[in-house]
């Protein structure tokens, strides 16, 4: 099931307001994710300022008591403090000379469409495998969410349960401005008003900028954990415990590596105990206690030690 507030849908929600630049930017959304399954499917929402998000982390939260009729009510409180995250700033400039733009696109914007996509698709794998890695991982094992499933370097598994406000994806909100830069996820400019002007000693031709904001919101203890140092396919209890933890719904996912899925498929495809906790279809898809696995080839399929 896709998110409704997946980066690609909240692109076209974008590009709505600046139809002139929706094919453009559309198209820079499609690259950035093309090989990025991650950061495809899961849900953003935009962040409170520029180049950080503002957040109100719940403490601890009284509950309703049974009062007598007409009797005194007690206060009722919900504590709470301030914290944010940083976003990340991706960026680059295209320099080129005239003379390279002219023999083989004839203007600059046909010569740096072609340039845009294999970096954007470079860039969103990059992204995802950093997001697993330095996010995914990083958090479970500072929250204490992260449990070991064997003795040395193996592969690792984690469950999210995407919720908006705790658990999400952040973009900027720098791209909702005025004027050109009205509906923009990705900020592009022209070096010189897209005119031709000397790059360095002796050499003329053209250059841009671009530039895109991104984070990622993980709030909540409750709703993350993963599975590290896995050396063979984890039991089927394992694995329902290791899901159960996150208080999974429907908008709860599990990444991991193909191959890890494959060894897990493979499992238990021809078991029947436990497969009514491990589910596996004829065409090798994967759900542990009804959610889904989500496989990327930017996760490694072994990662070092992990010691928790």
């Amino acid at each position: 099931m896709e998110f409704r507030n997946s980066f690609l849908n909240i692109a076209i929600e974008v590009a709505k307001k600046n139809r002139q630049r929706s094919e453009s930017q559309l198209a820079m959304v499609d690259n950035f994710t093309m090989d990025a399954p991650i950061l495809a499917g899961m849900p953003f929402q935009r962040a409170s300022h520029s180049h950080h998000h503002v957040y109100s982390r719940l403490l601890n939260a009284d509950n309703l008591t049974r009062v007598d009729f007409d009797g005194k009510l007690p206060t009722l409180r919900a504590e709470s403090q301030l914290e944010s995250v940083p976003l990340t700033a991706f960026g680059g400039a295209f320099e080129f000379g005239e003379d390279l733009m002219k023999q083989t696109h004839g203007t600059p914007e046909a010569y740096i469409a072609t340039q845009v996509p294999p970096v954007l698709r470079k860039t969103g794998m990059e992204f995802e495998r950093s997001l697993f890695i330095n996010n995914f991982l990083t958090k479970s094992i500072e929250y204490g969410t992260a449990r070991s499933a064997g003795a040395g370097a193996g592969a690792a598994m984690v469950a999210i349960t995407w919720t908006a406000g705790e658990m999400t994806g952040l973009f900027s909100p720098l791209p909702y401005g005025s004027g050109e830069r009205f509906g923009q996820l990705f900020e592009t400019d022209w070096a010189n008003g897209k005119q031709r002007h000397k790059l360095e000693e002796g050499m003329y031709g053209y250059a841009a900028t671009i530039k895109v904001f991104l984070g990622v919101l993980l709030a909540n203890k409750q709703k993350i954990a993963s599975l590290v140092n896995i050396t063979a396919p984890p039991s089927a209890d394992l694995l329902a415990r290791f899901v159960s933890s996150v208080n999974p719904n429907a908008s709860t996912r599990i990444y991991c590596s193909m191959a890890t899925k494959l060894s897990i498929a493979a499992q238990f495809a021809q078991q029947t105990q436990g497969n009514n906790m491990v589910s596996v279809t004829g065409n090798g898809e994967v759900s542990v206690l009804g959610v889904p696995i989500v496989t990327s080839n930017n996760i490694p399929s072994t990662l070092p030690h992990m010691t928790l």
